[in-house]
């Protein structure tokens, strides 16, 4: 039973909130929910070039594992480090209501 949960978290498939713009402004990349008041500063996101590359990548589903692998073949890192960022990069996002599950 504990397998079979652990291989499902695993296999759970990701993508962007269509309500969430998007963009490069000279060197920052935010992103900006069109379902709140604009007005309201913390309502606006900055990724680093990390998260900029996770959240393009994210336009079609894609699960953690294919995230990881992805971030492996780009960056010079070790798996611990790149599980950390990206468990951490998901679950904010997640908590924004930035990512929906397939």
């Amino acid at each position: 039973m504990i397998m079979e949960k652990i291989l499902t978290n695993q296999e759970e498939r990701f993508i962007r909130n269509p309500d969430f713009i998007f963009r490069r402004i000279v060197d920052e990349t935010i992103l900006v929910p069109v379902h709140r008041n604009l007005a309201e500063m913390d309502c606006i996101y900055t990724l680093n070039e990390l998260g900029a590359s996770l959240w393009e990548k994210l336009a079609a589903p894609a699960s953690k594992q294919e995230l990881r692998q992805f971030l492996l073949d780009e960056y010079e890192t070790d798996i611990e480090t790149v599980t950390a960022d990206l468990d951490r990069f998901m679950d904010e996002l997640l908590a924004i209501g930035a990512l929906q599950k397939v």
